[in-house]
Parts: structure tokens; sequence; C-alpha cells
């Protein structure tokens, strides 16, 4: 009986490996407890050598559900790695819905989804930078608990 519970538990996690197999970057960065600066960017940094493959990007956004707006905005800038620089993409996701429900998977006082913002193509070789900061107008944007990036590659 062991012995089937080990295979069974070794399939599982090479059947779990295997879904993350399109996965370049995961990264989450927390953010401070009072509130995050609008001032303070999280600056997100990946090498990428496949110049020939599209990818999804996405942020990654923990908040709790006392957060007090329906949406956040960001301004999200790429640095290439001759250090030429993408304008700022302004972007907007949507949290929760008129009535305020959470469009994300609520877990007791927070809330996690999954925002894709564009499908990238990296067209250099090389480290690249993703530097991200908050577009609201509160000088500190309460209720933001960790912001991430998440990269797949898209078949």
């Amino acid at each position: 009986m062991n012995r089937l519970v080990y295979i069974l538990l070794a399939a599982s996690m090479l059947t779990l490996a295997a879904c993350d197999s399109n996965v370049m970057y995961n990264e989450n960065r927390r953010i401070n407890e009072q509130g995050w600066n609008m001032d303070d960017s999280l600056v997100f940094n990946l090498e990428a050598d496949d110049t020939n493959s599209t990818y999804l990007c996405c942020l990654d956004i923990r908040n709790r559900n006392d957060y007090p707006y329906s949406n956040i905005y960001f301004f999200i800038t790429t640095i290439y790695p001759d250090g030429s620089v993408a304008a700022d993409t302004n972007i907007e996701f949507v949290l929760a819905e008129r009535d305020g429900r959470w469009l994300g998977k609520e877990n007791g006082r927070y809330v996690d989804g999954r925002y894709p913002f564009c499908y990238f193509h990296f067209p250099q070789q090389g480290s690249y930078q993703f530097v991200v900061r908050h577009a609201m107008r509160d000088t500190l944007l309460p209720g933001i608990k960790n912001v991430g990036m998440h990269i797949e590659r898209t078949e």
C-alpha cells in the first residue's frame, strides 16, 4: 500500500511540474503594511534568452478585503538589455464587481487575483527589468499586500 502512495505522489508531482513548464518568471514583492507609497517602485529583474516565443505577462495582486477601491491603476516601465526604455504602460485592473464582490479568489481577509496586461516578445537576449508603480491618487495606497510578476510562454 505504501508503495502505491509513493507512486501516486511522484506522478502528481511530475504532473504539477509539467503544468509549470511554460512559466518563465514568477516573483512576488511584499508591500509595506502602512501602505504603498506612490514613489516606491517594484523592480522585477529577469533573464530572457528565447527571442522567438511570445509570452503572456500578468500581475498577481493580493489585496486585503478592506481595500477601499474596486480597481487599481499601474504604471509599468520595461527596460531592455541594451538600456532602452519603453514608454510607461498605464494599466487599470478591476478588482471588484459594482456590487462589491471581489473578482479574485478570497482567502480569509485577502483576495488573490492574476491580471494579464500584455503579450510580449523579448526582442533581445539578456537582462530585462519591469518597473511597477501604482498610479492611484493616494500618496500612500492602503490595502495592497503583495504584487507579483508572472510571465509564461504561450503556445
